[in-house]
């Protein structure tokens, strides 16, 4: 799925850029804890495992980095 930037005389702006990368990694948090929920649904001891790394990808490693992508498009880094 591709969005459309909007425009301002004919090219994209950074604002919109940072606003559409912004959004697709508060999406990928999302993503994560669904698949880590989804693995914590199984019995095997495999995907309780596997729940666990998805779940610290979602709740850790990924807020981490939209943290430090907002303070980069602050330009405070």
């Amino acid at each position: 799925m591709t969005e459309s930037y909007s425009r301002i005389g004919g090219v994209a702006t950074k604002d919109e850029a940072y606003r559409l990368a912004m959004h697709h990694i508060e999406e990928l948090i999302n993503q994560c804890l669904i698949i880590g929920h989804l693995h914590q649904t199984e019995d095997d001891n495999r995907s309780k495992l596997l729940a666990k790394g998805w779940y610290g990808i979602g709740n850790e490693m990924l807020p981490m980095l939209k943290e430090q992508f907002r303070q980069l498009a602050m330009g405070r880094m």
